[in-house]
This record gives structure tokens, sequence and C-alpha cells, in this order.
């Protein structure tokens, strides 16, 4: 009976793939992942904003990228009507990315200063929290925005 080079190789392989695989499945121990951050990219039509609703854990920074040919903002609703201002971009320039800092958690509507019908909202949820998309709103840290001052 003939035996291939392969039979004899693959439990080596085995054993060396497991041992190389050991600490991405079991994780070095330490720290823990930080989450990714999130893109939000600018667009000519409905629903403006990709994606219009951004599920953002505590910690994460959003990027907002604009690669239209025309300049747009993001701007929290709330620097709109006089209340707790989170966020104003001003105006995010053709090609221009920018970074809104993490945020508490919490509901942020948003809109373009310069085409008000765009629209979108950020939810940032706390850290280490699974919410569904129907549950979002019910959950008491998601609809009372707290921001200081």
């Amino acid at each position: 009976m003939k035996h291939s080079t392969w039979a004899t190789i693959s439990p080596t392989l085995t054993v060396l793939g497991i041992f190389l695989l050991f600490p991405v499945i079991c994780g070095s121990g330490l720290a823990s992942p930080q989450p990714s951050d999130v893109n939000v990219s600018m667009d000519y039509w409905a629903p403006y904003y990709q994606p219009a609703l951004a599920i953002v854990p505590h910690g994460v920074s959003i990027h907002v990228v604009n690669p239209t040919s025309s300049p747009h903002s993001v701007t929290h609703d709330g620097c709109r009507i006089g209340g707790p201002c989170a966020f104003d971009t001003g105006g995010v320039q053709p090609g221009q990315e920018i970074t809104i800092p993490s945020l508490p958690p919490g509901r942020y509507p948003y809109y373009c200063v310069l085409h008000p019908i765009m629209k979108g909202e950020i939810i940032v949820i706390p850290h280490h929290t699974s919410i569904s998309q129907g549950a979002i709103h019910d959950h008491p840290s998601i609809t009372d925005v707290k921001i200081s001052q």
C-alpha cells in the first residue's frame, strides 16, 4: 500500500496550525480588543448618509468622509434647536474626512446645515451592551442624551 507525502505531513501541519492559531482563538490576555471606529459616508441621494443610522458602542469615534463634489456638514439637531450641541463639523469639503470623537451613550439625530433634507442618526450604546434594532426605542440610556457643557 502506497502512502502519500500529504498523509505524513498533514498531522504535523494540523498541530502547527493549532499552535499558531491558539493565541488568535484564545486571545493574548494582554488587553481586551477595542471596538473599531465607525465610518459614515455622505452621498448624493437619499438617505444621504451611509449608514443613515449608525449604532456605535461608547468609546468609538465616528469618521465621516465626503466623497461628493459639494461641501456638507454633520450637525447635531441640538445645535439647531438651542439645546446642547454635541457636534458640528462645519463644512466638510469634497474629499475631506473628519472625526467625531466618542460621544456619551444616547441618541444623536443630525443633519446637513447646507442641505437640511440630509438627515442621519448616531445611537451610542453603553460599552459591552447588545441591543437589537427593536429594543433601541425602549432602552433608557439611548433615549436620554446627557451632554455636559
